[in-house]
């Protein structure tokens, strides 16, 4: 059973010689992550984005009522 295993072994090793890693790790491990790394970072960029143009317009209105009401 040991020595059928080991050929079996063999024999798979030989079927895939001719396997390109670089590329299969390429297309299955890495390309996956580097979408997942560009959604990320554009949908963090996009929220960010909209955080400052919130702030920017809320300190805006303050001023402006600031200067309309609270006269001192």
């Amino acid at each position: 059973m040991k020595a059928e295993l080991i050929n079996e072994f063999n024999l798979l090793q030989r079927s895939l010689a001719s396997v390109d890693y670089n590329g299969m790790m390429e297309d299955q491990v890495y390309m996956p992550i580097k979408r997942v790394n560009y959604t990320m970072s554009t949908w963090i960029s996009q929220r960010g984005r909209m955080l400052m143009n919130l702030d920017v317009r809320l300190n805006s209105s303050l001023k402006f009522l600031r200067k309309k009401y609270l006269k001192f």
